[in-house]
């Protein structure tokens, strides 16, 4: 790993897109929430199967990097790293093709496709529809496109029909 993908990790933390420590990464692979997974070339044999237990039938890709756990915790501003995780597709697929892994970066591409189409449908749906029935010009679009309890209340009657609400002054002596 260059000096540059190790800047490019305390960036992705800084970004918050990063669980960094065995158990973060543990909770974010078990949560569904991690695309990436990262392991030191020194973490225990542990820490690697826990990392693969927490995995379970997800097809989230596991990479073991070639930097230690110090150099990995310098990068990102702490002690020791042993494993992390990306949460964001994005970042994980620059972090890939950074580190030449283009069978894991294709299938990060592939799920990036999927989000975005996810995203722009659910935008679609937000999107205020237009209203139905309306009728165009004439008295009965004005009324036709109000619901019905805002149509009996213009009607034209001075609320006579409706309960008053007496005003009460409230003060701070009892009995009031």
């Amino acid at each position: 790993m260059t000096e540059s993908d190790l800047g490019f990790l305390g960036l992705m933390r800084r970004a918050k897109a990063l669980a960094v420590g065995a158990e973060d990464a543990y909770d974010a692979a078990r949560m569904g929430d991690a695309r990436l997974l990262l392991t030191a070339a020194d973490a225990s044999k542990n820490t690697r199967d826990g990392l693969q237990n927490a995995l379970g039938d997800r097809e989230i890709p596991l990479i073991r990097l070639d930097e230690t756990k110090a150099r990995l915790g310098e990068a990102l501003g702490i002690r020791e790293c042993a494993a992390m995780a990306v949460l964001d597709t994005g970042f994980a697929l620059s972090l890939c093709r950074r580190l030449g892994k283009e069978e894991i970066a294709e299938a990060l591409n592939a799920r990036l496709e999927r989000e975005k189409k996810r995203k722009e449908k659910k935008l679609r749906k937000k999107e205020p529809q237009p209203p139905t029935g309306a009728v165009k010009g004439g008295a009965h679009a004005r009324t036709a496109a109000k619901p019905a309890a805002v149509r009996r209340r213009s009607s034209g009657t001075s609320g006579a029909g409706r309960a008053t609400r007496k005003n009460t002054r409230v003060t701070g002596r009892r009995g009031n």
